[in-house]
């Protein structure tokens, strides 16, 4: 009898292994979960963009899973918004749960989102399920001609190395001579704060000055709205608020020029 106890018990689990994680960093991803944002930067291939671009900058959703699905509900009432970037942090310790819980709102969106890798996302496992569910945290895209470069700035959690950011690659991505307007850069951390290798700061501040294509850069991570031109380089700096403040930035452009707005939910 314990036998048949035990055989129960034992096809019960394994017929209902989805229900369980049975380690906390346990990576499992059913394919519509995987390489996001490539699926979602062909998603905005289709995207016709006029002389006007309009997209949403967010910063960290950590645990604000409320908060996330309140903007959600808001972005898809706003008109003309081509995409979502959210500037790092989606998870608070890096598990493969948050980040499929935030993925699990934000696949609501009317439009496509794309992520860039946050410090705490590269807490434990979470370069792991970040390569896995988005793919590489250094890649660009085009929508019409702006170009878009997203990059790691969590030197911190590189150890402070010198290669992180990887500022050749960034160099090469701006002297790519196939592109004539704005580029805008993104990444988690400010190159004007202590979790960026502040060895590298002024050469990536140098870097975005003299492309010439460069009037933006945009951040998360202080969890406070903020812009500035730190440098006095004519780059603008733009930190989004986290996500738990309600708020999400606006950006339009067009020729080579740009408008920030805070917007509240």
């Amino acid at each position: 009898m314990k036998n048949i106890y035990l055989l129960s018990l034992l096809f019960i689990l394994f017929s209902c292994q989805d229900l369980f994680q049975f380690n906390p960093n346990e990576i499992r991803l059913e394919e519509h979960e995987q390489d996001l944002n490539a699926k979602n930067i062909q998603r905005l291939s289709q995207y016709k963009a006029g002389d006007t671009l309009k997209f949403v900058l967010i910063g960290d959703s950590q645990r604000f899973y409320d908060e996330v699905q309140s903007f959600v509900s808001k972005v898809n009432s706003e008109e003309d918004v081509a995409f979502v970037l959210l500037a790092g942090d989606i998870t608070d310790f890096g598990l493969s749960k948050e980040f499929k819980w935030i993925n699990d709102r934000l696949r609501q969106l009317e439009v496509p989102y794309i992520t860039i890798i946050g410090n705490h996302d590269m807490l434990g496992n979470g370069p792991l399920v970040y390569s896995k569910m988005f793919g590489p945290t250094d890649f660009s895209f085009d929508v019409g001609r702006y170009q878009f470069i997203c990059l790691n700035t969590n030197s911190l959690e590189s150890g402070m190395s010198g290669s992180v950011p990887d500022l050749p690659w960034l160099k090469k991505q701006l002297d790519d001579g196939s592109h004539q307007r704005q580029a805008f850069v993104v990444s988690h951390i400010p190159p004007f704060d202590n979790g960026f290798d502040s060895t590298l700061e002024k050469n990536y501040a140098s870097i975005l000055a003299h492309s010439g294509r460069v009037k933006l850069s945009m951040h998360g991570h202080r969890h406070q709205f903020s812009v500035s031109r730190p440098y006095q380089d004519g780059v603008t700096y733009l930190v989004a608020a986290s996500l738990n403040k309600r708020s999400y930035t606006l950006v339009t452009a067009w020729d080579d020029q740009f408008k920030v707005e805070e917007k509240l939910f």
